[in-house]
C-alpha cells in the first residue's frame, strides 16, 4: 500500500481523485439493431439512443453498462477477427449467478459459444457473440 505522502504527486493536494468505471465502447454498424438485440436477447435496458439516424447508444444491466458508436465504413469494427475463433473476448461481464444467466440467455436466443466452466483462475465462465460478432465472456467468480 502506498502512503498518502506518497500520492502527493499524483493527486496533487486536496481529496483524492476515484475511478469509477470504464465502459466497452463497441464500433457497430447499426446502433438501433445492436440496442436491441441486447434489450431483447441479453436482457439490458436500452438508456439512451443519440442522432438521427442514430450515432450512439447505450444500454446497461443492473451495473454492466455497454455503449456503441457506429462505425463507418461498414466491417470496421475494432478487433473483431484479429484474435481468431476461441481467442479473447471483447467484454467481460461479471454476475451472481453464472449457471442461471446462461440458462436465461440460451432460452432468449442468444449465440454461446461455450457451456458454463469453471476455471482454475477462479472464475466460472460461458462465452456469447453478440450479433456484431463481439465476444462476451460472461462470469462469476468461484472459490478454488
Amino acid at each position: 500500500m502506498h502512503d498518502d505522502d506518497d500520492l502527493d504527486h499524483v493527486h496533487g493536494s486536496g481529496p483524492p481523485r476515484f475511478f469509477f468505471a470504464a465502459v466497452n465502447v463497441f464500433l457497430v454498424d447499426d446502433i438501433e439493431a445492436t440496442v436491441e438485440y441486447y434489450r431483447d436477447i441479453l436482457g439490458f435496458e436500452i438508456d439512451f439512443v443519440y442522432g438521427d439516424p442514430p450515432i450512439y447508444g447505450s444500454v446497461s444491466r443492473n451495473d454492466a453498462i455497454l455503449n456503441f458508436s457506429r462505425s463507418d465504413p461498414a466491417g470496421r469494427r475494432n478487433g473483431i477477427g484479429s484474435a481468431g475463433p476461441g481467442n479473447g473476448v471483447d467484454a467481460l461481464i461479471v454476475v451472481s449467478d453464472v449457471d442461471d444467466i446462461y440458462t436465461e440467455l440460451k432460452e432468449r436466443g442468444a449465440k454461446t459459444l461455450s457451456e458454463p466452466r469453471s476455471q482454475d483462475y477462479g472464475m466460472r465462465e460461458f462465452h456469447i457473440e453478440d450479433l456484431n460478432s463481439y465476444r462476451l465472456a460472461i462470469a462469476a467468480e468461484i472459490d478454488l
